[in-house]
């Protein structure tokens, strides 16, 4: 573990750090949990990458404060747009919703004169002349269905463009969470009940390596995680 970088008495947004609480254990490392207090007097924890990314800047005053001001908008729905803050290093657009959605400032030309809201599977898109713009890929002026955009830690809402990359679709498949059915809460890591012993394993191009089986949860991880820089390199999945 890395020594603790304090944030006590620093500013962020409307929050001012006043002490460190606790660690909370992920499977990626330990993350530090600070005690804040907002300028509305609210006390909220928050994670240290939350605050220093400016992923939270609020104990929620912020977001509701938007949503009102976007709600006493009485738009037609044929003239829908987004509410807009551009005062930031970058830009933060609001869907009806109240919801976030991040973009680079010298977008904004780009992104202004459409309403973009959330599909079901989480990412924005607008429609133009009955057609689905995807934000992502609109962005990056990809047009070619061949080619991907893979948000690089996976926030889909964020699509400023040092969070997206070209890939083709191994590529993009490298760097996927999750799956709905994982139990051991790492791709790749599963008890096999035949041998009670943990099983690493890695996809390549449709394939799958098997890497061992191991009496340690965390051995597997760890191998499962030198397999994944040997085998995807700079696509390998980012926390």
């Amino acid at each position: 573990m890395g020594q603790l970088k304090d944030l006590s008495g620093k500013k962020f947004g409307r929050l001012e750090v006043l002490k460190f609480v606790k660690y909370k254990p992920t499977t990626s490392g330990n993350r530090a949990i600070w005690k804040c207090k907002c300028e509305c007097g609210a006390i909220k924890n928050v994670l240290g990458g939350d605050l220093t990314s400016g992923r939270t800047k609020s104990c929620g005053c912020l977001r509701e404060e938007n949503l009102r001001q976007y709600s006493n908008k009485k738009h037609k729905r044929s003239n829908l747009k987004n509410a807009y803050d551009l005062s930031g290093d970058y830009g933060i657009g609001y869907t009806k919703q109240g919801k976030e959605f991040y973009f680079d400032l010298d977008d904004y030309d780009k992104v202004k004169d459409y309403y973009w809201r959330f599909s079901k599977d989480g990412y924005l898109y607008a429609v133009r002349d009955k057609n689905k713009i995807i934000l992502h890929r609109y962005i990056l002026n990809i047009t070619d269905s061949s080619i991907e955009v893979d948000h690089i830690y996976h926030k889909k809402y964020d699509n400023r463009k040092s969070e997206l990359r070209v890939v083709n679709r191994s590529q993009n498949s490298m760097n996927k969470g999750l799956r709905n059915d994982n139990q051991s809460g790492v791709t790749g890591v599963c008890w096999n009940k035949n041998n009670n012993k943990w099983k690493a394993y890695i996809c390549v191009n449709d394939k799958r390596i098997n890497l061992g089986h191991f009496d340690n949860f965390e051995e597997a991880v760890q191998v499962r995680r030198n397999a994944e820089s040997k085998y995807f390199g700079e696509y390998k999945y980012k926390e």
